[in-house]
């Protein structure tokens, strides 16, 4: 029953919804789902229904009490003593039938950035609510602030600290990123200019209000002393840590900007830990691509972007920082802040709207994450191709925070490199001719030689099938062409070289 009534009201199964009865008058709790929703992903609201958990108890409102429900929401919603902000048109209040009965639907779009808080009564930090899949919640007062800071068209990461010198700036940083902007743009003009116009080409520094050079927010978080960048973000905080299973061993390694020992800030903390993470995408020295081996693919540079991506759009106001755990071959990357879009766009990627975008534009001249905060399905696509468990994101409203969850392993498929690989001079390995192979047929071929056999469920597994059916034709292909043979028998059954 329930499907067919969300069918006939054009409403998915996991659209968000709020459903209430309505019979003794507008209920008061509309209000906060109408905040929680604008702030969050948007959502309807039907008046004259109940929600069970497989079904729904339909009463349906008369003309009298559509009508006077019509009106008081719309007096309402817009009284700025009640509401802060109206977000509706008129179609989106609309009469809807289900079996004969009339239901006043509410449609709430999210609102816009430069909207939010969207809020009850007269203060933010008592009436701003949130949803998540628990239902409203009211926000924190950092919650609040957070909305209210990304209100700005202008970034706070573009602010000068004019109180701040450009010896905040850690030179030796600063150094180390000229040395590979150069590498990367041979010729560029920026290249001649001295330290301070560089920095202030760069947004990393401007003129503050006396004429002289001040670091902005964004250059003393990307090249600025730990101690100088706490000055201005007193919760700023970057941590890396390896951990295992061993009971009384707390980690295996770790770094953190208030070490001491190193600058501390965004850049040379990126390189810290992408060298350690790269290191666990392991690639087989049998992919070649153009007769040289290839050290790096897509997942190398999804990782980074990945990295890039917490360090672009945190909020370094926010508490806690940013922390990178590896746990085996699990990589955990949380960073304080939410996304400033739906997560309909975060997923499909290009509209990033990067919460500190001259950061984004400093990695980008480096070549360090240059599609930064668009690239979720460049990481989503990257790890399918190699058939590794699909990412997963947790975006926390209640915490403010975005966290990302990546399982890494071998690289088991190099597009570009499948018709390259009869370079192998060894004779303890097969040669083959990969142009007598399919791409599924290369993929398990390559599987064999970096791990020694295959079973027929991790053939079914990489290559993407649902069902054993179709790896046995091609698990009987190979056998027939001789590349392959079979060891064991029976659950044991494997497939080698």
């Amino acid at each position: 029953m329930k499907k067919q009534v969300l069918k006939a009201l054009q409403l998915d199964e996991n659209h968000e919804r709020e459903c209430k009865l309505a019979q003794g008058g507008l209920p008061e709790s509309i209000w906060e789902t109408y905040s929680a929703f604008a702030n969050t992903e948007g959502g309807s609201i039907l008046l004259g229904i109940k929600e069970h958990r497989d079904s729904f108890t339909i009463q349906g409102l008369s003309e009298k009490q559509i009508i006077k429900y019509q009106k008081n929401f719309w007096s309402v919603l817009n009284d700025r003593n009640k509401i802060s902000r109206n977000i509706l048109l008129n179609h989106h209040v609309k009469i809807v039938e289900y079996d004969g009965k009339k239901l006043l639907e509410i449609q709430i779009p999210a609102a816009d950035r430069h909207d939010k808080p969207v809020y009850v009564g007269t203060d933010p930090m008592k009436g701003t609510y949130r949803r998540d899949y628990e239902g409203d919640f009211l926000c924190t007062e950092a919650s609040v602030r957070a909305m209210f800071a990304d209100q700005r068209d202008k970034s706070i990461d573009s602010e000068v600290l004019e109180d701040m010198e450009l010896d905040a700036l850690n030179m030796e940083t600063v150094k180390g990123y000229r040395v590979l902007f150069e590498q990367l743009h041979e010729g560029h003009p920026w290249n001649k200019l001295m330290k301070d116009e560089f920095l202030i080409k760069l947004k990393a520094a401007a003129k503050n209000k006396k004429g002289e050079v001040s670091p902005t927010v964004a250059g003393i978080l990307m090249f600025g002393d730990a101690d100088r960048i706490t000055d201005v973000f007193p919760d700023y905080f970057l941590d890396y840590r390896e951990e295992c299973d061993e009971k009384g061993v707390r980690w295996l390694y770790r770094t953190h900007s208030n070490e001491g020992d190193w600058s501390g800030n965004l850049f040379d903390f990126f390189y810290k830990v992408t060298t350690r993470i790269d290191d666990d995408v392991a690639v087989p020295f049998v992919n070649r691509r153009e007769g040289i081996r290839v050290d790096r693919v897509e997942v190398h540079d999804a990782l980074n972007e990945a990295v890039a991506n917490a360090l672009v759009h945190s909020n370094y106001y926010g508490r806690r920082g940013i922390v990178i755990i590896k746990h085996g071959k699990e990589i955990t990357i949380s960073n304080p802040g939410t996304i400033r879009i739906t997560k309909e766009e975060f997923y499909a990627g290009g509209n990033s709207d990067p919460r500190n975008p001259n950061l984004l534009k400093m990695f980008g001249f480096v070549n360090v994450g240059e599609r930064a905060g668009s690239g979720v399905d460049k990481i989503m696509t990257a790890w399918e191709e190699q058939h590794w468990e699909k990412p997963e994101y947790d975006i926390s409203l209640r915490t403010e925070r975005v966290t990302l969850k990546l399982q890494v392993g071998q690289i088991v498929y190099i597009p570009g490199a499948a018709d390259l690989r009869k370079d192998m001079v060894n004779e303890s390995m097969y040669e083959y001719d990969a142009k007598d192979l399919t791409d599924k047929e290369l993929i398990i071929m390559d599987y064999i030689k970096a791990h020694t056999e295959i079973s027929m469920g991790k053939a079914t597994d990489i290559c993407g099938y649902k069902t054993k059916s179709a790896t046995r034709k091609i698990i009987g292909k190979l056998l027939d062409k001789g590349y392959i043979k079979k060891v064991g028998s029976g659950p044991k059954t494997r497939y080698r070289l």
